[in-house]
This record gives C-alpha cells, sequence and structure tokens, in this order.
C-alpha cells in the first residue's frame, strides 16, 4: 500500500500555512518530516490524511483520491489541539476512550489490562499531561494501531514536549518494523540530533524513505515439561549369609586309669616274727 502527496499546499486566513510539499510512503517505510515549528505540521498531517482538503496539491492511497479511504488508513496521533489528550485526564480514562474508538472492551477490566499487557499498570492514576515523553508517544501510538484498519500513522511533531528525540523515532521505527507506514514530523533541530536525513515540509523534492526490515516473528515459548524423576527403586543389598563355621571336633572325654592297687609291705617286724615261728617248729 502506498501513500502519495505531491505539492500540498494549505492558506491560513492571513498566510500560508504549508507551501507545497510532496512525500510518498509505503508498508515497512518511515519518513522523518522536518519544518519550522507551528500549525504547518498540524495543516500537512490533517491534509495527509483526508481530515483537511488541501488548497493546491493531490493526496492519493493506492490511487485513490477519496477522503473516506484516507481517513479509515490513515491516523493522526497526538497532534497539538486536534487529536492530544486533555492534559487533566488520567491515563486510565484515556486508554478507555481510545480503546472504545478502536472498537474494543473498554471497561475498567479491559483497560487495567491492556495497561499491564505493555508495561505501564504503574501509570494508571496518573495525569496524562505528566507521562514520560517516550511513554506517552509510544502508549498513543499503540492505542492508534489497535484500530484494525490503520495502516499509516502519523506522529505530530513530539518533539514539542521535550526529551530524547531517539524514543519518539524508536517508537516510529518500531512501528515500521511491523509493517505500517510512518510519518513523524519535527523541528529540524530534532532531525540534526537524530543524525538522519529529513524531508522538509516546504519542498517537493524529497530523500527516500527509510526502509525498516520487518520484525523477526518471535516463536512462542513452549513451556518444557519436567519429567518427574521415577520413584527411586530399592536397592536390594544383598544379605551375605554367614557360613556356618565346622563344627567342632568332639569332645571325648579321656577316662582316668585306675590307680593301680598299692600292696602295702608288711613291716619288717611281722617279718622276723613270722621267721621266728618257722625255726621253732
Amino acid at each position: 500500500m502506498e501513500l502519495k502527496a505531491h505539492a500540498i499546499s494549505v492558506q491560513g486566513p492571513h498566510a500560508p500555512m504549508l507551501h507545497a510539499t510532496s512525500v510518498s510512503i509505503s508498508d515497512h517505510q518511515l519518513v522523518l518530516l522536518a519544518g519550522y515549528p507551528g500549525p504547518g505540521h498540524v495543516a500537512l498531517a490533517l491534509g495527509l490524511s483526508g481530515r483537511l482538503k488541501p488548497d493546491g496539491g493531490d493526496v492519493q492511497l493506492d490511487g485513490d483520491r477519496s477522503g473516506r479511504v484516507l481517513r479509515r488508513r490513515i491516523a493522526v496521533v497526538d497532534a497539538p489541539g486536534i487529536t492530544e489528550p486533555e492534559d487533566a485526564l488520567s491515563v486510565q480514562t484515556v486508554v478507555g476512550e481510545e480503546l472504545a474508538i478502536a472498537g474494543h472492551k473498554a471497561g475498567r477490566k479491559a483497560v487495567d489490562e491492556w495497561l499491564r499487557e505493555h508495561d505501564w499498570a504503574g501509570f494508571a492514576e496518573r495525569r496524562f499531561e505528566h507521562l514520560p515523553v517516550g511513554v506517552r508517544t509510544e502508549m498513543l501510538a499503540e492505542l492508534t494501531v489497535a484500530r484494525p484498519e490503520v495502516k499509516f500513522v502519523i506522529l505530530t511533531m513530539p518533539d514539542r514536549l521535550g526529551g530524547d528525540p531517539h524514543e519518539w523515532y524508536a517508537v516510529g521505527r518500531e512501528l515500521a518494523s511491523r509493517g505500517y507506514g510512518v510519518i513523524i514530523t519535527c523541528a529540524d533541530a530534532s532531525a540534526r540530533l537524530l543524525g538522519v536525513e529529513a524531508a522538509q515540509m516546504g519542498s517537493v523534492n524529497q530523500p527516500e524513505p527509510v526502509q525498516v526490515a520487518a520484525a523477526a516473528p518471535v516463536d512462542p515459548v513452549v513451556p518444557i515439561e519436567v519429567e518427574e524423576p521415577a520413584e527411586a527403586e530399592e536397592l536390594v543389598v544383598p544379605i551375605e549369609v554367614e557360613e556356618p563355621a565346622e563344627p567342632a571336633p568332639a569332645v571325648v572325654p579321656i577316662e582316668a586309669e585306675k590307680p593301680a592297687a598299692v600292696v602295702e609291705e608288711e613291716p619288717a617286724v611281722e617279718a622276723e616274727e613270722a621267721d621266728e615261728k618257722k625255726d621253732e617248729a
């Protein structure tokens, strides 16, 4: 899809708001469009998106000049006095309104869930004007592309709020990596800080848009199933059976020999008497 604007110009009540400007952009492209701060930025954004009919030149989207088609496909983000949220509103309120415009659920629960998904839950109760510039720009851009029909995004003068230009430029590049055509209008000083060759408001000869490679698809995270450890089998510890000891040899009782009968010797006296009796006989 290609958006082409050829020499569009807008005349103000007393002087030109936008001198003849040309720009061309397609999917996955980013154009930094620099010019003097003032109403010309808003006039350009409204003229490119079919919300203001230019006094000169024309705008086409794939050859279609229909304002209805331009308004449906091209979104203007945070344009001063046009699409910028009221400063005093809370972040919750702004998000709810934008989600409703995009055709999504916009109740308190849906808003809180959307903020959590984008890691902005901590800003829910804050006044919108107190958001950091980078967060503000990214939040409004994400709410804008929540409309499924939007294919081109115009970030309008984000540098008017201060902050680091690299933050909002990174938002533009990230959107372009997702397939959107992105135009960022800013002051010349911001373009110099970024070191990017910028197209110029009031010029019909412009540098080529920045081509941004498509973001690599993120593989879904598949939970790893951790196998539960199998129940440890009880180790069978072999019981060492002690071999029976060899039976001790039977103790045979030793029979004590009976002592031989002791022959008592008769006394010598008795023997002598016997001898005498023999002699007498």
